[in-house]
């Protein structure tokens, strides 16, 4: 990346104070400890830090002028009315220079593992570049964009949302070619309030920007009617499991999937007992990659390279020849339920580690509820909580039901309990930082 004051002050509205004309920049950094030689510092104001109190800091590693919001005495900077926003409009800006073809991912389930295989279909195609870690909110997707390439081809990105408005911003930075609206589900519901809420926001991808966009929508969705009048201005591509759409399921066997497109395609993919919301997450990834121009063996190849990612079922092999199933990185009612139902299928002993779901608003207590008669009903024989519903979850599921105040305990009861046959689901929202379980309970990838 290459930035030059003139660039700054266009794409930025403002002018340079105190910055040597002939000053070039090479990156952007957000975090005063890890700015680099030559890099552009945005002080961000965040709940807890304000970055312009680290303005020194980050001149002293190697930045060489500030983004702020007000004046800074004798400083190199740019001064603009807000910091999220410039930095927004900054990566507009360079995804303009490198013309990828744009891709926006959304839905409350499945973003970062649609995101995921998207890109490794594309990079059988060429230099693509993917959301980096979880970063799908107005500060991550522009920090995520700063680490393209200027010849890379394609941009995978997912979009999150905690509140209406925040996909339309997101879109407005990248103005995505593609787009895919997952689902809508309950989740962030001390700020959405409502489920409607939700979907309101999430369709937000959808909305006329003055340009035509290809919108992957899934016919089997409870909301597919609503979505396609949503997109009466875009070019719409289906999915479906269940009837002919444009990429649909023919057939499902115990050894592969038979997909078929509306451009004549037939596509062999290996099964191995995918479970149905596995599937749809593999019917957007190659509808997306498809429109995006991958040909079937770009498809084919891409999903057998795609690796699993950490925290969402990830397989791991366990203590005392046990197998850990880690699904850590977060958890909604209907994620949960899906993990659930993919655990019911594996032979052995099943055992649920459950933690919180955070932000289900005044319905909490019910949900959690809800997840330990769903985990009963379905093969699970023992559940070990930390929760705060845990007295609740327990007098429902019966025998087997063990709670504990600190992850310390549960791993010292639990441990001489495992047998080689026993597959654990551990299970909570990342605050929970449930991470420790896993860690404690492992002993290496598969």
């Amino acid at each position: 990346m290459k930035i030059s004051i003139s660039d700054l002050e266009k794409t930025l509205k403002t002018k340079a104070i105190d910055v040597p004309s002939n000053t070039t920049f090479n990156g952007v950094s957000i975090d005063s400890r890890t700015a680099k030689e030559n890099n552009i510092f945005f002080a961000i104001k965040g709940d807890n830090h304000d970055g312009h109190d680290y303005i020194e800091d980050a001149l002293k590693n190697g930045a060489k002028a500030i983004i702020c919001n007000r004046p800074i005495s004798d400083k190199p900077q740019f001064i603009v009315k807000n910091t999220i926003t410039a930095l927004g409009q900054l990566a507009s800006y360079y995804t303009s220079l490198i013309k990828p073809v744009t891709i926006g991912i959304t839905g409350t389930n499945g973003k970062t593992t649609v995101t995921n295989l998207i890109a490794s279909i594309l990079r059988q195609c060429n230099l693509t570049l993917q959301t980096y870690k979880n970063y799908n909110n107005q500060i991550g997707l522009p920090l995520s964009i700063f680490k393209a390439e200027k010849k890379t081809k394609f941009f995978v990105l997912e979009m999150g949302a905690s509140k209406n408005g925040d996909i339309q911003e997101l879109t407005n930075i990248v103005k995505p070619k593609i787009v895919a609206l997952l689902n809508a589900s309950p989740a962030h519901l001390d700020s959405f309030k409502t489920l409607e809420n939700i979907i309101i926001t999430k369709e937000e991808i959808l909305d006329n920007q003055g340009y035509k966009k290809i919108a992957i929508l899934n016919i089997d969705d409870s909301n597919y009617q609503r979505w396609k009048a949503k997109s009466k201005n875009n070019i719409v591509k289906t999915i479906s499991q269940n009837q002919h759409a444009d990429y649909y399921l023919q057939s499902n066997t115990s050894s592969n999937l038979l997909i078929k497109t509306y451009k004549g395609d037939e596509l062999n993919i290996d099964n191995n007992k995918l479970e149905k919301y596995e599937i749809y997450n593999i019917l957007f990834s190659i509808a997306c990659s498809m429109e995006a121009g991958a040909t079937s063996n770009n498809v084919i190849q891409g999903l057998k390279n795609a690796r699993d990612i950490k925290g969402r079922f990830f397989k791991i092999n366990g203590y005392n020849k046990s197998n850990i199933i880690d699904s850590t990185y977060n958890a909604n009612p209907e994620s949960f339920k899906a993990a659930i139902c993919s655990l019911s299928k594996i032979n052995g002993k099943k055992w649920l580690i459950m933690g919180d779901m955070g932000e289900l608003g005044k319905d909490a207590q019910k949900y959690h509820i809800e997840i330990g008669d769903f985990a009963k009903r379905n093969k699970v024989e023992k559940i070990f909580l930390i929760s705060k519903y845990s007295k609740e979850i327990k007098n429902n599921f019966g025998d087997g039901a063990y709670s504990f105040l600190t992850t310390s305990e549960l791993i010292e009861f639990i441990k001489p309990m495992i047998t080689p046959d026993v597959n654990i689901l551990i299970k909570a929202s990342r605050f929970m930082k449930f991470e420790v379980i896993v860690d404690a309970l492992s002993i290496g990838k598969y």
